[in-house]
């Protein structure tokens, strides 16, 4: 069997893809075989806004479980996927160009061991759709809170507002013809001391003109924080917490003094996430970090959180390390991260060039095909580098297994409500990315 993409693509991480005869083309207009299928929606999304607009031409492969192409289809003029899922079906790529900073770059993202069923919306950034957004600035004046709480700092929306600068605009676009409040929090600079939040509504302010921020939106009891006691098992670590809101994620604070307060009467629905980052060092291939991540949903601000960080870096390294190893043959390369299959349930692996990447989802344990991609896929990749490759290990502790999580997230992706699922609240990852020198 001829060499795919994907083992021509870690062969340049490990040292583009040579061109490949594709497997039939169809069209999802064609003949329609009986059940079982696979349907999707693609669109395009601005990054400021939630302009969208259904994405035509976009490219969906179904591979044969050895990784070759077994049909192709294009995405049709309203983004409708409609395709059958044949006994020979195992795995699917979807792709397309996005757009961002300027430069389009190409989005690959494989799902192995796929089945017949909804995919829900695959969204593909288009920054040249946020010319429809409806932006501003909000000019804000701090010189009352540099006074008067001279001993904190100020966040708005997680952007740390310098004191020295009086006059600071905050740049806002609307949602569904509406701007989001803008939240403030006062993170006190020593520890044991009260942190403070309050907000203000861009719908209501004349906003042609430079806002004072008064110390009053901080006063009363349901602005003054709540310290939680959490329990992290490490000594290395940050905390982050942030808000479920009808607007998104919203009043994201870092808590660089490691005592995290909550507002529970101004957001009812809170998450606190531990983090940690761990330098490997070097190798022939490249510089390797390690970062692991776990989060969870507070139901009662009494109680301890308990945030257990997964701590397998080793048990990663020693995997990650057989794998680079083995690729750059071709034919299957088995896998197995199911060292922590109580938490985790899936595995991302993500190669990444400077006008490409790669994600290939699956199970915690199997194999990675060699992987096929059309000429004109393949063509994206080139003979540059990779500049990094990352094995993502991941798991929520209200979904059962990685079809569950397709589920889920196919749901979401087609619900009209910015407030996601709790079953995606607790949530843990760790990851180990190699850079390229």
């Amino acid at each position: 069997m001829k060499k795919g993409c994907y083992v021509g693509v870690l062969v340049l991480l490990l040292g583009g893809c040579g061109g490949a005869d594709d497997s039939t083309n169809s069209d999802s207009d064609g003949v329609i075989p009986p059940s079982p299928r696979l349907i999707m929606d693609v669109e395009s999304t601005a990054n400021m806004c939630n302009i969208s607009e259904k994405k035509a031409g976009v490219d969906i492969i179904v591979h044969r479980r050895d990784g070759s192409i077994l049909s192709s289809y294009k995405s049709d003029a309203q983004g409708h996927v409609d395709l059958p899922w044949s006994s020979e079906a195992s795995h699917l790529t979807i792709a397309a160009p996005s757009f961002f900073s300027g430069s389009v770059s190409w989005d690959i993202r494989t799902e192995l061991n796929a089945k017949a069923g909804d995919y829900g919306i695959y969204r593909f950034t288009d920054e040249r759709l946020n010319s429809g957004c409806e932006c501003t600035y909000i000019n804000i004046d701090t010189s009352e809170i540099a006074t008067v709480y001279s001993n904190y700092n100020l966040y708005a929306n997680n952007a740390y507002i310098s004191p020295i600068l009086t006059y600071h605009p905050l740049h806002a676009c609307k949602r569904n013809n509406k701007f989001a409040p803008v939240n403030f929090v006062l993170i006190p600079k020593q520890s044991g001391a009260t942190a403070y939040a309050g907000s203000i509504d861009p719908n209501t302010i004349d906003l042609s003109q430079v806002i004072s921020l008064s110390s009053s939106i901080f006063e009363g009891a349901s602005h003054e924080g709540t310290l939680l006691n959490i329990d992290v098992n490490s000594s290395n670590y940050s905390l982050r917490s942030y808000s479920e809101t009808e607007y998104g994620r919203q009043n994201w604070v870092t808590w660089a003094t490691k005592e995290v307060q909550l507002f529970p009467e101004l957001f009812n629905r809170n998450l606190v996430s531990a983090s940690q980052r761990i330098d490997l060092g070097g190798n022939d291939l490249g510089y390797l970090t390690y970062n692991g991540l776990t989060r969870r949903a507070v139901v009662d601000t009494s109680n301890k959180l308990s945030l257990n960080l997964p701590l397998n870096e080793n048990l990663m390294l020693n995997e990650v390390t057989r794998l680079m190893g083995v690729m750059g043959g071709a034919g299957n390369i088995n896998y197995d991260f199911s060292f922590n299959s109580a938490t985790m349930q899936g595995l991302q692996i993500t190669l990444e060039q400077g006008n490409a990447n790669w994600a290939i989802s699956g199970p915690l344990k199997g194999s990675i095909p060699d992987l096929d991609l059309p000429t004109h896929l393949q063509a994206v990749f080139g003979n540059s580098s990779v500049s990094s490759m990352s094995f993502y290990v991941w798991g929520y502790g209200g979904i059962t297994d990685l079809y569950d999580l397709r589920s889920e997230l196919s749901k979401s992706s087609r619900s009209n409500s910015p407030i996601r699922s709790t079953k995606l609240d607790n949530y843990d990852y760790e990851d180990i990315t190699i850079s390229a020198y």
